[in-house]
């Protein structure tokens, strides 16, 4: 006998489709957890870095002879990082505040003489160190800023187990920036600030960075001291943009105070705005430059440009052979200032702002030297001449009666040094005996000539034959050959 089926149960369908559409509807947790420990870790990743000190200081005193001697020497400054990072990049850039020339120096790289970077992991940190020439020195300021580039820890590659959490190729950036002043006491240096820039987070995805942090400009100088009318340039530097392309316009340029005219060009080469003018003709302008991202974001910065006038000089039309010449430059309170004096090709004398003092020799009697003043390399002002001059000839002053009437006293003027170029007085003829020097009456023939180059000097003249008239010829020759007029006395 046949048992009998059991009836199969029927399960619809639709109700299978339901229970499975529910389950894909239900969160992903984990997902979700990875969404947002990625947006952590890209607002949390920094790396920070701060300097022990933001000006570092070469000071140095000018002794009597030019020499410098040093007072004291920032040598060594320390920039510590924090942060969770690894794989670090450092290097410095050093720039001269008033040529624009730059100085990489990555660390470890001890290729300049003058700056070097050590990078010590174990104490998270970086030193810079300074070995500024004394032996060549003129008031120097330079910016240095310090660049670091990390990799957060645990992004090794695309197949590590973090990959999926913080995204492949990402650097944390970040920069720090200090001063080195190299100051001559009595002397006029440029005072710079340091940025404290923030630092950034690169991404590295795709065809180009994106880089997030904060939009500055920065000018190369605040204050321009300049000659009225002369040319100016000052470099705007722009942090948190390229300005070639993530700036929304030209950056705008605004002048107030006293009258100038500008222009502004983008440098390519430096990725950097050059505002250039003529200084006013007097008094002090003010500069005022404004830029705008892309993103809306305004920066703006503002610096100074002052007229200082040239004053007058007092400089001598003529000038002799063994006789110390002083002139005051009187130079402007200007970076980079000099004058000089020059013959041809040669210079003789030059000062960076104390006295000229030179003497000139006697081989170079009748040749025209030259004095001069320069800014930055520019002359300033309209030369002047100096000529080289002969000493006159010895001249027979006076002839007076000297005791009885057997004896005279004979003044000669000369001219030079008052050493080297003393007379001889000589009888050309007549009732004289040779005539004695009266050694200790040498002195000055005016006590108010500057330098001195006027001498007087006394003779003694005595009877040589008492029977026949006191009467003679005399003539005064100096040591170089120059001779005066023959005087006659009867």
């Amino acid at each position: 006998m046949t048992a009998p089926r059991r009836p199969r149960r029927r399960i619809e369908i639709y109700f299978v489709l339901y229970l499975v559409a529910l389950v894909l509807l239900l969160p992903d947790r984990n997902a979700s957890d990875i969404r947002r420990t990625t947006s952590d870790v890209l607002t949390d990743l920094r790396l920070d870095m701060q300097p022990e000190r933001v000006r570092l200081e070469c000071k140095l005193l000018r002794d009597s002879v030019g020499r410098f001697r040093l007072r004291s020497l920032d040598s060594m400054n320390v920039i510590r990082y924090s942060g969770e990072v690894e794989d670090i990049h450092l290097r410095a850039r050093i720039e001269d505040v008033e040529t624009g020339q730059i100085l990489n120096v990555e660390a470890g790289d001890n290729a300049s003489r003058l700056f070097s970077l050590e990078h010590q992991p174990e104490r998270q940190a970086v030193v810079f160190r300074w070995h500024p020439d004394i032996t060549s020195v003129t008031p120097r300021t330079f910016r240095v800023t310090v660049y670091g580039s990390a990799a957060p820890p645990g992004v090794r590659g695309p197949n590590s187990a973090d990959a999926d959490i913080i995204p492949a190729g990402l650097r944390v950036n970040g920069s720090t920036q200090f001063v080195l002043a190299t100051e001559i006491e009595g002397e006029v240096t440029t005072i710079v600030a340091a940025n404290m820039v923030r630092d950034t987070v690169v991404l590295g995805q795709g065809a180009g960075s994106t880089e997030l942090g904060l939009f500055w400009v920065d000018a190369s100088r605040d204050d321009i001291p300049v000659l009225p009318s002369a040319d100016w340039s000052n470099r705007i530097s722009f942090g948190g943009a390229n300005p070639l392309r993530d700036l929304a316009a030209m950056p705008e340029v605004r002048v107030s105070g006293a009258a100038m005219t500008i222009e502004r060009y983008l440098d390519t080469a430096q990725r950097a705005l050059i505002v250039r003018g003529k200084a006013p003709r007097s008094g002090s302008a003010s500069v005022q430059v404004t830029a705008r991202r892309r993103d809306g974001n305004v920066a703006q910065v503002s610096f100074s440009v002052n007229s200082i006038p040239l004053q007058n000089v007092s400089v001598p039309s003529d000038v002799f052979p063994d006789i110390e010449v002083v002139i005051d430059p009187r130079l402007p309170d200007l970076p980079d200032v000099r004058a000089t004096v020059s013959l041809g090709n040669s210079e003789v004398a030059s000062s960076r702002g104390g006295t000229l003092r030179f003497k000139i020799d006697r081989r170079d009697t009748g040749k025209v030297l030259v004095f001069e003043r320069f800014v930055e390399g520019q002359r300033a002002g309209t030369p002047i001449n100096i000529r080289v001059r002969n000493y006159p000839a010895p001249e027979i002053q006076d002839v007076r009666d000297f005791g009885s009437g057997d004896r005279k006293k004979v003044i000669v003027k000369f001219y030079g040094d008052g050493n080297r170029d003393r007379p001889l007085l000589e009888v050309v003829e007549g009732n004289a005996q040779p005539p004695k020097k009266q050694y200790g009456n040498r002195h000055a023939a005016d006590a108010s000539e500057r330098p001195t180059i006027t001498w007087l000097e006394e003779f003694i003249v005595e009877r040589k034959d008492a029977s026949k008239p006191f009467t003679f010829k005399l003539r005064a020759k100096d040591a170089r050959g120059a001779t005066s007029r023959v005087w006659l006395e009867d």
